[in-house]
Order: C-alpha cells, then structure tokens, then sequence
C-alpha cells in the first residue's frame, strides 16, 4: 500500500513538472536542402513523384530528345515520362481486365448472336495469336485509336491550361465520382501511388497473357484457370454446398 502511495505521488508531481524542450537534432547541422535531397532515392530532380524508387537502370529519365516531348528541362523531362507511364499504365489496368473476360465472355456471347468464333481455340485475337483481321476486329482496333487519338488530343488541351511547373502528370481533371474530393494531400499522394504502381502491374500482367498464349498455344484462363474460374465452379465448393443443402434438406 506504501509502495502504491509513492508510485502515486510521483507521478503527480512528474505531471507538474514543465516538459524539458528536446535538444535540437544535429542531423541537418552544416548540410544543405539539396544535400538531403541527393539522398532521397527517385528519378524526379523534385524527389517528391509518388511511387518514384529512383529505378531507371538504362537511363531513360536523362535522354532529352524535344521532338518527342523530351525537353533539355529535366523536371519537365520526367513529368512528360510519368505522364507517358501513367497513360499506357490505365490503358494496360483496362486490357488486364478485358483480355481474360472477353475470352471468357465471348463464346457465350457468340453463340447468342449467332456469330462465328474469332478464334477457334479460345485465344484473343493478337500479333502473336493471330486473328487481326478476322471479322469486325480490324474495324474494332481502328475504332479504340481513334477513341485512344482523341483523348490524347483533349488532355494535351487540358494540360495547355496549366503552367509547366504546375503541371501534374496524369492529371486532366477526369474525376467522376470524386474520389479524391476531400482528402487530404498525404492521400492523394497515396492514391496516385497505388495507381501507378497497379498499372505497372498491369503492364507486365498483359506481356505474360501475351506471352504465355503464344507459347502455349492456349487461352490464359485456361493455362491459369485458378485465377479466372468462379469459386462457385469448384468441386470442393460444390461438394461443400450440396453437403450443407444436404443436411439442411434432412434437418427440415
């Protein structure tokens, strides 16, 4: 009781005790901003790119060639480099999802239009698959660079209205269900991040569809039907669900 009585005491008089201001930190002491920034690890001369690791092992980032948007400039350099990976990166983030759906969508759909299959082992119509000028394909692919074409003409008018150093790449004020309304700037930061890093994701995930169908000969969702059967189509899920109708069935 002695013991709880003195712990008590001092901790009442430690809380009116005037907090000791911590000594300053040395860290920064004789070194520049520009110092701290060569440490931080990113292609971007402003260090502050969201999801820049500073990985550039042949060194596009440094190669300045005006007449294909890359200025002697380096800051604008890099955003024309980011802005150019974030579009083929949400472009690839769609051909990830499309490439394995249309080929699981497709038969069913042909078969209900009474439409002859594009491809008769249940590939995607590709250069190494084949099949680009088969049916209404040749007529579909000029109809997305078109659409592809005009989008790049009107963010190249959206990115016209901003100053070169205001400029953030990627962004064309497209928005529609105003995910980043409110958050805070740490968030966006964030949010810009996962987005390009999922698109880099994606663009290695439709090189290996490629890939892996031209030398296999095979559908993706077949070589890697893990990935693109329902769980619903399981055997162990259904035997699990008959077994537990099953039992429901009896008991009722």
């Amino acid at each position: 009781m002695q013991l709880i009585s003195t712990l008590a005491l001092a901790t009442s008089a430690a809380a009116l005790v005037a907090p000791v201001a911590p000594k300053a930190s040395t860290a920064l002491k004789g070194a520049t901003l520009d110092d701290q920034l060569k440490k931080i690890p990113g292609v971007s001369p402003l260090k502050n790119a969201p999801a820049d690791y500073g990985f550039d092992p042949l060194g596009f980032a440094k190669v300045s060639y005006p007449r294909f948007g890359l200025p002697d400039d380096e800051v604008l350099r890099t955003n024309n480099l980011r802005d150019a990976e974030l579009r083929h990166g949400r472009l690839a983030m769609l051909a990830a999802a499309a490439w394995p759906i249309q080929e699981l969508a497709h038969p069913s759909l042909a078969k209900l239009a009474g439409a002859p299959e594009l491809l008769s082992d249940g590939r995607s119509p590709s250069i190494l698959n084949g099949g680009l000028v088969a049916g209404p394909v040749p007529a579909f692919l000029l109809a997305t660079a078109a659409a592809i074409g005009y989008l790049d003409v009107q963010a190249e008018a959206k990115k016209a209205e901003y100053p070169a150093e205001d400029w953030i790449p990627g962004y064309y004020g497209f928005d529609p269900l105003n995910l980043v309304g409110g958050m805070s700037p740490l968030a966006v930061k964030n949010m810009q991040a996962k987005e390009i890093n999922n698109g880099r994701l994606a663009m290695v995930a439709v090189v290996a569809y490629v890939v892996q169908e031209a030398l296999t000969g095979e559908p993706v969702i077949s070589v890697s039907e893990q990935f693109f059967t329902p769980i619903i189509y399981y055997p162990w899920v259904q035997h699990l669900l008959t077994d537990a109708f099953g039992i429901a069935s009896f008991r009722s």
